[in-house]
């Protein structure tokens, strides 16, 4: 690590102002797109849009007198801290990191959690993304990596990373597996002023993860027996003070959808639980140490996916959050309801706004905002002294003008399952007739929400349409949508989209001749399904890091894990069906049924899907002389980490639409 001068930071990317008054724009929406109105600004570059946001992640000390922000600046990462009281700006160079979280371990310490594309003797698979952890003093800008000196561990983590404060020292926890004996997840906590660890508990290689209380007590732990199909749950018995005495005291044989282990419930000795299967699907219960099941919470939550909110200082469940088209909280906390309600209204009337980070003292906290004018910003807010303070603009190079809103969308599928959706319209364009881009997200049990989202404004900007459909097998709208999208990848999942497309050309708003299709990953397999499976649907279509032949998918997948058909594998087998009839929704096995010009673009260490599914596809279509580009990045992922590589990506897949589906 390398501390930076504050003069040499790129101002774009971030800049903090004082006063709430100077950090909150109020003024009115301007007119929009479907006024055709002239543009004031000259087109954004492609770079406005695609180069990384200004922030990746964001912290707030526990005293709530600190703040952290990674950033990117060029090809590498900036960790940028100040206090609050104080406007000097402070930078440490990370180099070419990939940062995938960032927490204080206390008030003067952060830990920085990175991956890194590597083959570890011990562990199945080959190339895999590995997370390891760096504890960095914000004052000497010393670094040290947990596990780095530890006997019969990697110098990695596998998770469990909590913030505990034990006879008034703050410490870190992190669990690793030994790498000698049989593999055993071990718990641990880290001094954050001095390279010591402490094993806290070994478990067995089938543990999945703990739940320790703020004060580093040891409440649960759970385990799954993949071969006895089992998962368990482990309560401590002994009392605080005491050597851990665990007990398992709940059990479920399943084979896929096991229960998740949360956190601590409401009295701080009971423990949540979600469920995933069975009678108690869809649900989370308390679970008391005595192993008896609480009555199901959040019963209101009507099919919305919703995640357990837990209290900053207890660490004890307050609330839900829920997810539709954006988030909303409900706590049972006096206090962080108001909270909420104040924050909800602290940036302007058009601001969605989303908590980032507490301190103990929930009062301080880090906010995100989006609104019509805002392509998405984060603030530090004190509400205990009403102060609220601006501390960077995600993608500062786009102007207001520029910005394009997302309209939520619902169309009836051929079947008559209601599809919702986001439709994006270009600025300065009348909607109608317009051509379209369909960019279906990854996962597939994920979702597209009414967020900013950098890809469909870069498109929106050069002139399409976008819709972003939720298809058959998305997370968000119950599980029984999610079970409606099992056995149906390349089938019902893919016509959903075009179903879309044929909605909209009813409507007018988009010419059916002029439609393209791009996504990434699970979104990167539907672009090369639209082009090969949906005769007639797409002018082109747009691959990035897709699948193109599942049976060495699944392959891979199963050696990844270990040459066990375990939860993973199974997990992708609910939505691709039987084996059996693979070839008939693999495009590299329809090749031959290409329509349109197809452009594949895969970084060489995407280890979620590998290039292997490219390049099989471009060998496929060259065989049946159908016409294909490949572009290759070389050190990029699959979360496309790499920022000039990302801007390169979306440059390319610009050009190709521009020439093939021409706005």
């Amino acid at each position: 690590m390398r501390t930076t001068r504050p003069s040499s930071l790129n101002r774009r990317a971030l800049f903090r102002i004082g006063g709430a008054a100077a950090a909150v724009n109020l003024t009115a929406m301007s007119a929009r797109a479907d006024e055709a109105a002239a543009p004031s600004t000259p087109m954004p570059p492609v770079e406005a849009f695609a180069a990384p946001p200004a922030v990746d992640e964001v912290a707030i000390s526990p005293d709530g007198t600190r703040c952290a922000i990674v950033s990117q600046m060029g090809e590498e990462k900036t960790l940028l801290h100040f206090r609050v009281s104080d406007a000097a700006l402070r930078a440490i160079n990370l180099g070419p990191a990939k940062v995938r979280g960032l927490m204080f371990g206390d008030n003067d310490h952060v830990v920085v959690v990175s991956s890194v594309t590597i083959d570890l003797a011990n562990f199945a698979g080959g190339n895999d993304e590995f997370s390891v952890a760096h504890a960095i003093d914000l004052e000497t800008t010393d670094a040290v990596r947990l596990f780095a000196n530890q006997k019969e561990f990697y110098n990695i983590i596998a998770g469990d990373l909590n913030r505990i404060k034990v006879d008034g020292e703050y410490r870190v926890t992190a669990s690793n597996y030994r790498i000698l004996g049989s593999y055993n997840l071990c718990l641990f906590s880290f001094d954050m002023a001095k390279p010591r660890s402490r094993l806290i508990h070994e478990a067995g290689p089938d543990a999945e993860g703990w739940v320790v209380a703020p004060d580093g007590y040891l409440v649960a732990f759970s385990k799954y027996d993949d071969q006895r199909k089992l998962w368990s749950l482990h309560h401590n018995l002994a009392g605080r003070g005491k050597s851990p005495d665990f007990k398992e005291i709940f059990s479920v044989r399943e084979p896929l959808n096991t229960p998740v282990l949360v956190g601590q419930g409401r009295d701080g000795q009971s423990v949540i639980v979600a469920f995933n299967a069975g009678e108690h699907d869809g649900e989370y219960r308390e679970l008391s140490p005595d192993g008896t099941l609480g009555p199901a919470l959040d019963n209101d939550g009507g099919g919305r996916s919703r995640t357990p909110l837990f209290h900053p200082a207890t660490g004890r469940l307050a609330g839900f959050s829920h997810h539709d088209d954006w988030l909303t909280y409900d706590y049972f906390d006096p206090l962080l309801t108001k909270i909420v309600a104040a924050a909800a209204t602290a940036l302007g009337p058009d601001y969605r706004v989303a908590i980032k980070g507490f301190a103990e003292d929930p009062r301080k906290l880090i906010l995100y905002g989006e609104s019509p004018k805002d392509a998405g910003s984060y603030y530090y807010a004190d509400f205990s002294t009403g102060q609220v303070e601006l501390l960077a603009h995600n993608y500062p190079l786009i102007p207001e003008a520029w910005i394009s809103q997302k309209t939520p969308v619902s169309y009836r599928a051929s079947d008559g399952l209601e599809i919702h959706g986001y439709l994006t319209l270009p600025p300065f364009r009348v909607a109608k007739n317009l051509p379209l881009v369909v960019l279906p997200h990854g996962g597939p049990q994920a979702r597209d929400n009414i967020g900013f989202d950098w890809q469909a404004q870069a498109l929106a900007s050069r002139g399409y349409a976008v819709l972003q459909p939720n298809f058959r097998g998305s997370s968000g709208y119950g599980e029984a949508f999610v079970v409606r999208g099992h056995g149906e990848w390349g089938r019902r999942m893919q016509t959903d989209l075009s179903d879309g497309v044929r909605w909209l050309a009813s409507q007018g708003t988009i010419d059916p001749r002029r439609v393209a299709i791009m996504g990434a990953s699970y979104g990167g397999y539907a672009a090369l399904a639209g082009a090969t499976l949906d005769a007639g649907a797409y002018r082109c279509a747009v691959s990035i890091a897709g699948v193109s032949e599942l049976n060495s998918m699944l392959d891979y997948q199963f050696r990844s894990s270990g040459g066990t058909l375990n939860r993973r594998v199974r997990h992708w087998q609910q939505f691709t069906g039987d084996r059996g009839g693979y070839d008939d929704i693999s495009p590299a096995r329809q090749a031959a049924k290409a329509y349109c010009p197809i452009l594949l673009i895969h970084g060489t260490d995407d280890t979620v899907v590998p290039i292997d599914q490219s390049k099989r596809m471009e060998r496929a279509l060259k065989e049946a002389d159908k016409p294909v580009e490949f572009i290759t990045y070389k050190g990029q992922d699959h979360w496309e980490t790499v920022g000039s590589h990302r801007i390169g990506m979306m440059a390319s897949a610009l050009a190709f639409l521009e020439k093939h589906n021409p706005a």
